[in-house]
């Protein structure tokens, strides 16, 4: 299975299971206001979008979550890794469920390392300039 393919069901079984916990703790948030969306394992987020000479604030080891609300993308710097090439960063709060440190606010992820379908994502709209 492509990785494309395979961040595709990572981000509808994603959005499913955060819909099933929202509901559950009576939380559940409408449209793109919010929803939880996995990293993936070995995810860096960073203060800015790209890797030049920005400090890692956090490794995620394992599956981690991002909590992506009220967050934007931006066309940053290109990175290719594992095959999978995008220009692509997104921002929002990232919540270190395996370590508890954190959250993380207003951090950037790159686009590969999160699992929300194609970059960007139609469920996120644009940083403002």
């Amino acid at each position: 299975m492509s990785q494309h393919l395979v961040r595709r069901a990572a981000a509808g079984l994603a959005a499913v299971a955060a819909l099933s916990l929202s509901t559950a703790t009576g939380t559940a948030h409408a449209g793109a206001a919010g929803f939880y969306v996995s990293l993936q394992t070995n995810s860096n987020i960073r203060s800015l979008p790209n890797t030049q000479n920005v400090p890692i604030l956090n490794t995620g080891s394992s599956r981690d979550r991002y909590y992506l609300d009220g967050v934007c993308y931006v066309h940053g710097q290109p990175v290719t890794a594992g095959g999978y090439r995008t220009d692509v960063w997104y921002r929002g709060t990232v919540h270190d469920s395996v370590i508890g440190n954190g959250p993380y606010r207003d951090v950037w992820a790159w686009g590969g390392n999160v699992n929300i379908g194609k970059d960007p994502s139609d469920s996120v709209g644009r940083c403002p300039s």
